[in-house]
């Protein structure tokens, strides 16, 4: 018994979740949408484990043949009744649905992923380090994204109605020549924001991360791919004489290529959306209420069109992380790293492992229902209009 409770903490973990927001929801109101938002969660994650692991099964082939035919290249003469026999061993000659409960049972109990043909070893041990790769090449991608697209989206929608010289007669000239400087600096800033964003949604991740690798060639330096050079990757961060420096120095030169490449797009599309969030927020009558009783200027922006354009931006993180990670593998190949989005590719288009990339897919679809579910009740409790309609005129 012990060793069955040991074996599915994960289990546990989730009821226990589940019955304490279910408590605490009987008394607060925050806490019943946050139950109801978990409940929410836990099923749109049983309907995607469903959805993947039915598409893998698409895929020509199974383990099963996967492994006779890596024994018949080591000299063994295969039969159809080894294949069948294998077959039975592995529990694949059992209804879809059978095999899809199995799997989502050692999945819930225990954090099980399955069994990799093609690596010969658990899914959890061929991952490895990897996925938590492409989490940080993604998250960082965002944050690359947002901290360019948030200020600067921001910049062009007030540029966009702005003119582009101060003509007010009331100011005077060397104000005036102050302001125009200013205003026609805003709106080059504008006009060439709107050029980035467009060339980032027309040019592909893969096309971008190649001209930049082209030009490393042309200009004779050594290309940044990987994660390391060859005279850095096989060293320790910590040699007898301490932290090593130089493998930092070579890491961070490496590294940026690919959080720049995924993020270039999402920046873009970013750039875009904040502006139009912003300027539709600003032509509304509460802002015009504002300006009349005399709020303007950056604490009339910050105060209404602006805090109010970010929360739904805030809300479209967990979409933002899977649109950033659709990039990666193709990206991933063309710059060489080995992270899951790699892995992704070569389980699906050379080795045909499914429950390999079947693992990858639901756990990018984790991380996106996740993110989707604490941004959700973070604006439930900081953003009272949020809190007005899930949770009633009160919002306790």
């Amino acid at each position: 018994m012990t060793e069955f409770f040991a074996e599915s903490w994960l289990l546990w973990l989730l009821l226990g979740t589940g019955v304490g927001l279910w408590l605490g929801g009987r008394r607060k109101a925050w806490l019943r949408y946050v139950y109801h938002r978990y409940v929410m969660a836990l099923v749109t994650l049983l309907t995607v484990s469903a959805i993947v692991f039915s598409l893998m099964e698409v895929l020509p082939g199974d383990c099963a043949e996967k492994y006779i035919a890596y024994k018949n290249t080591q000299g063994v003469v295969i039969t159809q009744a080894d294949i069948d026999a294998e077959r039975a061993r592995m529990g694949l000659d059992q209804p879809l649905p059978v095999r899809w409960a199995e799997w989502v049972s050692d999945l819930a109990l225990k954090g099980d992923l399955g069994f990799s043909c093609a690596k010969r070893q658990s899914v959890n041990i061929a991952l490895g380090d990897r996925f938590w790769m492409s989490f940080g090449f993604c998250i960082a991608g965002l944050l690359f994204a947002y901290l360019i697209a948030v200020p600067f989206g921001i910049l062009s929608a007030w540029a966009i109605n702005k003119p582009w010289r101060d003509s007010n007669p009331q100011h005077s000239p060397v104000r005036r020549q102050l302001n125009t400087l200013g205003l026609s600096l805003a709106k080059l800033s504008d006009l060439t924001l709107r050029v980035i964003s467009y060339l980032g949604l027309a040019l592909p991740n893969f096309l971008l991360a190649l001209s930049i690798i082209l030009l490393y060639v042309f200009a004779g330096e050594a290309t940044p791919t990987g994660l390391f050079s060859d005279a850095w990757k096989n060293e320790p961060w910590f040699a007898d004489s301490g932290f090593q420096w130089g493998k930092l120095d070579d890491f961070i030169g490496h590294i940026w290529l690919p959080i720049f490449v995924i993020g270039w797009a999402a920046t873009a599309l970013q750039l875009q959306t904040v502006r139009a969030l912003v300027v539709d927020e600003s032509n509304k009558l509460y802002v015009d209420a504002a300006r009349a009783r005399g709020v303007d200027g950056f604490r009339l922006w910050a105060r209404y069109p602006v805090r109010h354009a970010i929360s739904p931006l805030f809300n479209s993180v967990g979409f933002d992380f899977q649109r950033v990670f659709n990039d990666l593998p193709i990206v991933a190949v063309v710059i060489g790293l080995t992270d899951a989005a790699a892995l992704l590719i070569e389980a699906l288009a050379m080795t045909n492992d499914q429950e390999l990339a079947a693992g990858i897919l639901f756990l990018v679809a984790l991380v996106v229902i996740v993110m989707n579910f604490i941004t959700d009740i973070v604006l439930a409790a900081i953003d009272p209009r949020v809190r007005s309609s899930v949770m009633g005129a009160g919002g306790h």
